[in-house]
């Protein structure tokens, strides 16, 4: 198996990244990691992180956040929510690749909770991967996924410390517009990082964070050395 390995240890078989991926990767200013410019301000809010906190990934794709946060804090507790069931496998295979265990993988697609009552949806796969209504086309590159809002999501995460992370392909404006809506929701997040996806949704996320009683320490709607926006809120 051939192995891509990126500056911070994290390893994953090359077959899992596109061409388009690992040029990015090799090319960029900062090291060979998966997005450069976010990864500095995930660590320090992951050493920020008491020793009974637990880091909830959402969008996880194969799993790097994940497999970084347990290498570096092992004894936090660490979950790992991603739509596409061959993603959740691979969370698996790479933690086993890395040496790293207790990752609890969730099969589900997190979304607003307006977007529950959307009807049927799929997942439609491709460079990245997004929920849609069951009634689009191309049935043969989706399958059907199950939806969650953030409560319910957060319903099953008992610590009482918790760093968030979103990498949601365009659901970040109704997640964080929930967290808005009902702030007690997310009191248990002392930070949250948002990977926005256009500048309207990056305004939309940006607002909905601080409605909930956020403190904004990272806006970025266009960073250099990686393709989505960054806003990273932490508690006042």
């Amino acid at each position: 198996m051939r192995i891509f390995r990126f500056d911070n240890s994290i390893a994953v078989p090359r077959k899992w990244l596109t061409r388009h991926q690992i040029k990015r990767y090799k090319s960029n200013n900062l090291g060979i990691l998966h997005e450069p410019e976010e990864e500095g301000h995930f660590l320090k809010s992951l050493d920020s992180l008491t020793e009974s906190g637990a880091y909830v990934n959402i969008g996880a794709a194969w799993g790097y956040y994940s497999l970084l946060s347990k290498k570096t804090r092992p004894e936090i507790d660490v979950f790992a929510v991603e739509a596409h069931p061959k993603m959740c496998s691979r969370i698996m295979e790479g933690s086993m690749i890395n040496g790293v265990t207790g990752i609890s993988v969730f099969n589900s697609a997190v979304v607003g909770r307006g977007g529950l009552n959307d009807g049927p949806m799929k997942i439609k796969f491709g460079y990245g991967a997004s929920v849609v209504s069951a009634n689009s086309p191309d049935d043969a590159d989706s399958m059907a996924v199950k939806l969650v809002d953030i409560a319910r999501l957060l319903e099953s995460v008992p610590n009482s410390d918790l760093l968030v992370s979103m990498d949601v392909q365009g659901s970040e404006a109704g997640i964080c517009e929930d967290l808005a809506a009902d702030p007690s929701i997310g009191e248990r997040i002392s930070s949250i990082i948002v990977g926005t996806h256009g500048g309207d949704i990056h305004e939309m996320c940006r607002e909905y964070l601080v409605e909930a009683g956020f403190s904004i320490t990272l806006d970025e709607p266009a960073p250099k050395e990686q393709p989505d926006g960054i806003i990273l809120a932490s508690r006042k």
